[in-house]
């Protein structure tokens, strides 16, 4: 049993000394769990796209399977409101216009508004979780708020390179766990 701050740190630095062909080989896995997930019943998918710089599970290859085979899902990005700590959902399209955010994120810029009520299923990232589907972020909460306000029935999936921990022991009442979490290895349902 370990707290966030001890696990963030560990997981932090594990997942940074993952080399290129590591990640890639974590990576197909990783997208080959994901497809075996139902999608046929998902109308608003909200993704997330990931930053190599801090090693994350690559979502394009996933992205690009979705949009192929699934033409009818509605994908969805979130732009980072900072003044109120939240995320603000945009569609996502060939005509949404994305910029860079302070952390190197590319965000949309305007764009068809998403209520957090249409989404289905959102893919979480994270650095670890926990038995309970506990999850371990960046630490600024955005995706535990943004969870709290879908709707009940939200398929909240999270990506982690590493399995599951025994027991995040401080989590609180304001954190959301998971539904899922798809490592290279396995699909956890909680």
């Amino acid at each position: 049993m370990t707290n966030k701050a001890e696990l963030r740190k560990v997981y932090r630095e594990k997942r940074l000394l993952l080399d290129k062909t590591e990640r890639e080989q974590l990576d197909s896995k990783m997208f080959d769990q994901l497809v075996d997930l139902e999608w046929n019943r998902c109308n608003y998918l909200h993704v997330f796209l990931s930053l190599s710089k801090y090693n994350e599970p690559d979502t394009s290859r996933f992205i690009g399977w979705i949009q192929e085979h699934y033409p009818n899902i509605h994908l969805v990005l979130s732009k980072t409101d900072m003044d109120n700590g939240t995320m603000i959902n945009y569609l996502w399209n060939e005509e949404t216009i994305m910029v860079q955010n302070q952390w190197g994120l590319l965000e949309p810029v305007g764009g068809d508004m998403i209520n957090e009520e249409l989404i289905d299923s959102v893919l979480v990232p994270l650095l670890v979780a926990d038995k309970r589907g506990n999850r371990i972020g960046y630490g600024k909460g955005f995706y535990d708020r943004f969870l709290a306000r879908c709707r009940g029935d939200v398929r909240s999936i999270g990506l982690s390179y590493f399995d599951l921990v025994e027991q995040i022991v401080d989590t609180g009442e304001f954190d959301f766990p998971l539904k899922y979490c798809v490592t290279p290895d396995r699909i956890y349902r909680f």
